[in-house]
């Protein structure tokens, strides 16, 4: 997966929550600190299933919006360049490139837009 926002809060949030459970095992060898252990193991936890919650929107994150240049012939003979937005991301092992609108009728914003849709009713999310 490319690095993304979300991909990057969510190793963030894993590796707090090593943190958590190694200070929670410390503080469980000490008597009388057990509970703090608990709590400490309760945030580890809850660190864990938010970053888990996190991975399907890293996952429609994480695709590529690129502009796709034509040269077409005219009738007069003359070459024409046309300009497209077009976005990538991965299914499964294959890669998946999509054709999203002219550069001229699209921003960039929309055309980003237009391709986090696509994958999401791609992937089902």
């Amino acid at each position: 997966m490319h690095k993304t926002e979300t991909g990057e809060k969510i190793k963030a949030m894993k590796a707090e929550a090593a943190r958590a459970e190694k200070e929670a095992a410390t503080l469980a060898k000490v008597r009388g600190l057990e509970e703090g252990a608990m709590e400490r193991e309760e945030e580890a936890r809850r660190l864990r299933d938010e970053a888990d919650d996190l991975k399907p929107k890293a996952r429609l994150e994480d695709l590529s919006v690129y502009q796709v240049e034509r040269v077409k012939t005219t009738a007069k003979g003359e070459a024409r360049t046309y300009t497209y937005w077009h976005a990538s991301w991965w299914e499964g092992d294959r890669a998946r490139n999509v054709y999203l609108g002219s550069v001229a009728k699209l921003s960039e914003e929309a055309a980003l837009e237009r391709a986090r849709k696509m994958k999401a009713d791609a992937l089902g999310l």
